[in-house]
């Protein structure tokens, strides 16, 4: 059987779940990534990971012939969609029914109220806008399965939870020799918070910095990766240089996936510090998935799954609430041999549940019924 991925943009973080699923799957199908690429490259972290199939992304109506381009690519026996957006779904739906090929839709994220926060209700010429988004959000139940990454989204659309998974031989803390990374990075001796992913408001970082800043602790070290050259991320690089002290902080640029174990193994504390927005409510970061098999010790905020993907295995705080936060961190720097405890059954419970084979065992079931 082959499958074709089908993604609404190859150069924005969107393409981060549908190269998951596609890396899973490709373990027991042929797999292909087709999608339009509305910026200038394929999306940083993952450019050189898969052989992508691209088409130039437009506006209305010269997006019109690029959809008969992705039509004519789409080589798989099976679609899967990611998102339920025009130029994912809506096409894929196409293909559907001009072809006789069943089609999967998996949803990651609750799309319409991003589309509104982030585009407003005009561009209705840009093929995913807000109200192209409502429309396909109300198409889920022309899809053939259903598949999404959490709970809210599950009582929302229905479909069976498959949530973001990890590589867990390959994010493996033996692996690496963390004491000489430090030492590489200049941190050998301090105590080294982290926050990485693609900066957005609703993702907390603002709610990190100020947690820091309480603790004017000179032995903290805050690493940020994921911070990019947007408007929002320059405005963060400003917070930073005026709330905390000087050498306190490392911003680590944008790394590739497939490196980003090595530079987890010198970290000794993760924060996800998400808010609870419409955004974040239907959206569980992968990167919890990441600390977890790299057995970090984990603080994360009570917002979608992550009290219960973090049961037992991370401490968690109220959103939005820097002061509970930085006692939180003081707590976890108190007690090492507990924090080092609670690192492991974070990685235990991520091979058990989230790891490659857990997750592809889901997905096999799904794409062998078709």
């Amino acid at each position: 059987m082959k499958i074709s991925v089908l993604t609404p943009d190859l150069s924005n973080n969107c393409l981060g779940r549908a190269w998951l699923l596609a890396k899973i799957l490709q373990r027991h199908y042929e797999v292909e990534i087709i999608g339009p690429m509305f910026g200038s490259g394929i999306w940083e972290p993952v450019q050189s990971d898969f052989s992508y199939t691209s088409v130039r992304g437009r506006f209305f109506p010269k997006f019109i012939p690029q959809i008969y381009k992705m039509l004519r690519k789409i080589k798989g026996d099976v679609i899967y969609a990611s998102k339920p957006l025009f130029s994912s779904f809506t096409v894929g739906l196409i293909k559907k029914h001009t072809a006789r090929k069943a089609v999967v839709l998996d949803i990651d994220d609750w799309e319409a109220p991003f589309r509104l926060k982030y585009h407003g209700k005009g561009n209705i010429l840009y093929p995913d806008s807000y109200l192209s988004t409502l429309l396909n959000e109300k198409l889920v139940g022309l899809a053939d399965k259903m598949t999404v990454s959490n709970r809210f989204l599950q009582c929302k659309f229905g479909g069976t939870i498959i949530y973001h998974a990890r590589d867990t031989a390959h994010f493996d803390p033996l692996r690496y020799n963390a004491l000489r990374l430090k030492e590489d990075f200049g941190v050998l001796g301090k105590k080294v918070v982290s926050f990485f992913g693609t900066p957005r408001p609703h993702k907390g970082l603002e709610d990190l910095i100020k947690a820091f800043a309480l603790l004017k602790d000179r032995e903290m070290i805050l690493t940020v990766m994921g911070l990019d050259k947007s408007e929002y991320a320059q405005n963060l690089r400003k917070m930073i240089g005026k709330l905390l002290l000087k050498n306190q902080f490392i911003d680590l640029g944008i790394r590739p996936i497939h490196d980003l174990p090595r530079f987890l193994s010198f970290i000794d504390l993760v924060v996800i510090p998400q808010r609870n927005t419409s955004e974040s409510i239907g959206q569980l970061p992968a990167k919890v998935f990441d600390a977890m098999a790299m057995a970090k010790p984990i603080i994360a905020t009570n917002v979608s799954d992550l009290p219960e993907i973090l049961d037992g295995c991370g401490w968690i705080v109220d959103p939005e609430n820097p002061e509970q936060l930085a006692q939180t961190i003081i707590q976890v720097f108190d007690n090492l041999d507990e924090a080092g405890h609670t690192g492991q059954k974070a990685r235990d419970k991520c091979i058990e549940h989230y790891s490659y084979n857990a997750v592809g065992e889901r997905l096999i079931g799904i794409f062998d019924n078709l």
